[in-house]
């Protein structure tokens, strides 16, 4: 894939058009770009540390290994987020991320950053703000994944899954996950997952077509969660 300067990317939301015209310029000349397939290892867990990973085009899902080696999903990023930022100031990642699509990422090492921070004040302000409403979702979601049953949990995920990616023009998220991926979000088993889909596609609020899943009825599962005191949180840059 033909590699894209910071000057013709289209992605409007990338944290690194917070800085001055030169340090674009420079950030473009040091940064790196991979093109990743589906299912390709972006960071692993336990790698080294050199820099952040800033998502140019794609959909990537972030996990850490649990007991047994057990994936936990602890959230999905797209276009304009980035990926590594909880290993900067550490020697090694605590997370692993792996493409769910075809994704065009770049790569900063942390000596670019770090002279990026110092000339551009926007750049880090930007970050931390991200960082910060990050740690705020993740916490609210730790504290009702806590308090939910299975079909609250599952209902959160699939909201959460709507609310990263979309759905297309049949209303299909758009992007098919598998029922392990979702109990992998969910904090549930594939078993509890199979068994609440169906009972939601008997309520009217899903359809199941294959892989794929049609959101029918977006406020019903809204109502579901609403009950465990659910605030949703939206970031998108």
């Amino acid at each position: 894939m033909k590699t894209i300067s910071c000057n013709a990317c289209l992605n409007s939301i990338c944290f690194v058009k917070l800085c001055s015209t030169d340090w674009i310029l420079e950030a473009d000349r040091m940064k790196s770009q991979t093109f990743y397939r589906k299912s390709q290892n972006i960071i692993k867990e336990g790698s080294q540390v050199w820099g952040v990973f800033f998502i140019q085009k794609g959909k990537v899902k972030v996990f850490s290994s649990g007991l047994n080696n057990k994936e936990q999903i602890v959230r999905f990023a797209v276009d304009g987020h980035i990926l590594g930022h909880r290993g900067i100031g550490n020697d090694v990642y605590p997370i692993s991320a792996v493409s769910m699509e075809d994704s065009f990422i770049c790569f900063i090492r942390n000596e670019t950053l770090n002279e990026m921070f110092l000339a551009n004040p926007k750049f880090p302000i930007a970050l931390m703000m991200y960082y910060s409403h990050e740690l705020r979702k993740l916490e609210n979601r730790m504290k009702n994944i806590a308090q939910m049953n299975i079909q609250g949990k599952i209902a959160e995920t699939l909201l959460l899954i709507h609310d990263n990616f979309g759905v297309n023009r049949h209303n299909e998220l758009n992007v098919p996950f598998s029922r392990e991926d979702i109990a992998s979000a969910a904090g549930s088993t594939r078993q509890q997952v199979v068994m609440q889909l169906t009972e939601f596609e008997k309520d009217g609020y899903i359809e199941k077509r294959g892989k794929k899943i049609a959101i029918r009825d977006i406020e019903g599962l809204q109502k579901i969660i609403s009950k465990f005191s659910y605030t949703q949180e939206k970031f998108h840059s």
